[in-house]
């Protein structure tokens, strides 16, 4: 009986049976249950982020410092529940970008509109304008004080004495000009004539220039320091006196000036990726335009989209607006820029397999070509950088089918005494003597390619030449379909290389010769006449186009 009453007092006072435990757990359950779905309801209530997404925004430098700090301030759910990673790329550098499409950010806030259809035209994926504008600045003439230039119009701008215009194909700022004097001259048929010829001294200082070009604080420091007059946005000059305690002043001509305007813009070239991006952007559309973003852009010297005075007395008050002209005719003056402005800066490679040992008149096609190489070389310019190799099967060695005989330098660059030019003509006359062999055309014209890449230059039109008398007669090489796949993919419209062929005589392969030029935007010639080559030649080095 005991052992019963033990038995009894174990079930009443700590014991419990399976049920109680059976209950007690489907109470717990469903107090968990509960808690989830509150959890879950506040959140659906506050709007909260589950988990974040990282995306990319590349923006004007001008500008992305106020845009980092207006983003990293705004709370996740404000931003769509991404992470946006605000980086610093010039217009120019991104909308080359957008065609590889494997490095494109997937937002961008380029200085101007222009910049937007340019890239749409070679961008890998969809280029989409969620808004028109995030802030805007007028374009100003920045000097010292008290040395404000009397220019009445943008056009008398342009032939101001040593402006420093910067250059146009990198910053909508120094579009701004060309497209302001070209608005202003909108009724007259001789007008955009005149701005491209009021070009050709800036377009041409442009093609000197040895070092990068000074942009932003660092122009303007130069004005401050040295006098003269730069082109400039108000924001860049209120942001500069207020960080300098200098006063530089920001002048325009009574007509007006045209603004920059910062619009947002999606990017991602992916399409699955595109479409998450538009949802961050409109998102983050509405962050840029919230009144607390406002405040950040204005202390940071931008207007806002309406293009409204600074207040405070800050800037240079209202500004008429130059309206846009038409896109096509601000392109042809920057197209002549970029023909005026880009010196050549090329790899020339001599075919040097035995068939171009072949008789011509009483003279070789090899001697023909060199006398080529040899004119070209001495008619150009020191603002010219050329390089040259040779080449035939296994001419470098091994499975190599070309050697360096001069590594592209410009032709003023002075070598144990001698100069670019000189050693150019000295190893031009050298490649007679290394007639032989068959002729390795596809994996020359790839590594060419891919040298004068790795090296670019953007101040230049870079190109490869090629003179050869032959079809590819490698049989390791790579095929002619994987040649022109691996330059398509490779060719980049940011650092783009063009390939100009020459073919010496009918026996050239003419058909390959001009499908490697096409898939690089070059040129391809073809001189039947042997006696031809030097002349044909010289229009190919000095052709500009791309």
């Amino acid at each position: 009986m005991a052992g019963g009453r033990h038995s009894s007092t174990r079930d009443e006072r700590g014991g419990r049976s399976l049920g109680f435990y059976v209950v007690c757990a489907a109470v717990v359950i469903g107090l968990v249950v509960s808690v989830v779905v509150i959890v879950q309801a506040v959140r659906s209530w506050t709007g909260g982020c589950d988990h974040l997404v990282d995306y990319t925004l590349a923006a004007d430098p001008s500008i992305a410092p106020a845009v980092t700090d207006i983003l990293s301030a705004a709370k996740d759910t404000d931003t769509g529940c991404a992470t946006i990673a605000v980086s610093a790329a010039t217009s120019g550098d991104i909308a080359g970008r957008l065609g590889k499409g494997a490095d494109a950010p997937d937002l961008w806030i380029p200085d101007t509109g222009a910049w937007v259809g340019k890239a749409a035209l070679t961008a890998a994926g969809p280029v989409e304008v969620m808004t028109g504008s995030v802030a805007s600045s007028p374009i100003v003439l920045v000097s010292r004080e008290g040395e404000a230039p009397a220019a009445e119009t943008w056009l008398a701008a342009l032939q101001l004495k040593e402006l420093q215009l910067g250059n146009p194909l990198v910053t909508g700022v120094a579009q701004g000009p060309i497209d302001a004097a070209l608005a202003e001259g909108r009724s007259d048929p001789v007008s955009a004539g005149t701005v491209r010829a009021a070009l050709v001294p800036l377009a041409q200082e442009e093609s000197a220039r040895t070092a990068d070009e000074p942009i932003g604080e660092e122009m303007l420091r130069g004005v401050a320091d040295n006098g003269g007059v730069a082109v400039a946005t108000e924001q860049a000059v209120v942001n500069y006196n207020a960080d300098t305690g200098q006063a530089l002043a920001a002048t325009v001509p009574a007509t007006g000036s045209t603004f920059v305007n910062y619009p947002l813009v999606v990017t991602s070239p992916a399409p699955d990726r595109h479409y998450k991006a538009t949802q961050v952007a409109r998102a983050v559309a509405g962050v840029l335009g919230s009144d607390s973003a406002r405040t950040v852009l204005q202390n940071s010297g931008f207007r806002g989209p309406d293009g409204s005075p600074l207040p405070d007395g800050r800037g240079i008050g209202e500004v008429p607006e130059l309206g846009p002209v038409d896109e096509t005719v601000l392109q042809e003056a920057l197209g002549a820029w970029a023909l005026m402005a880009l010196p050549i800066r090329t790899l020339v490679a001599i075919d040097v397999s035995g068939s171009m040992e072949t008789p011509a008149g009483n003279r070789s096609r090899m001697d023909l070509t060199v006398d080529a190489a040899l004119a070209g070389n001495a008619m150009f310019p020191d603002s010219v950088s050329a390089g040259l190799w040779a080449f035939s099967q296994g001419l470098g060695g091994g499975p190599q089918d070309y050697r360096e005989m001069v590594p592209i330098r410009r032709y003023d660059t002075v070598v144990d005494g001698l100069t670019q030019r000189q050693i150019m003509a000295q190893q031009a006359e050298k490649v007679d003597g290394l007639v032989g062999g068959a002729t390795g055309l596809y994996d020359t014209a790839l590594a060419a390619f891919r040298t004068v890449q790795e090296s670019y230059d953007p101040r230049a039109v870079n190109s490869v030449i090629i003179l050869t008398d032959g079809a590819n007669e490698d049989p390791d090489s790579i095929t002619k379909e994987q040649l022109l796949r691996i330059l398509e993919r490779e060719q980049d419209p940011a650092r783009p290389v063009i390939i100009v062929t020459i073919g010496i005589t009918d026996d050239a392969d003419a058909a390959t010769l001009a499908e490697i030029s096409r898939v690089t935007g070059g040129s391809s010639y073809v001189a039947k006449d042997p006696a031809d080559i030097s002349n044909v030649f010289v229009n190919a080095l000095a052709a500009r186009g791309r």
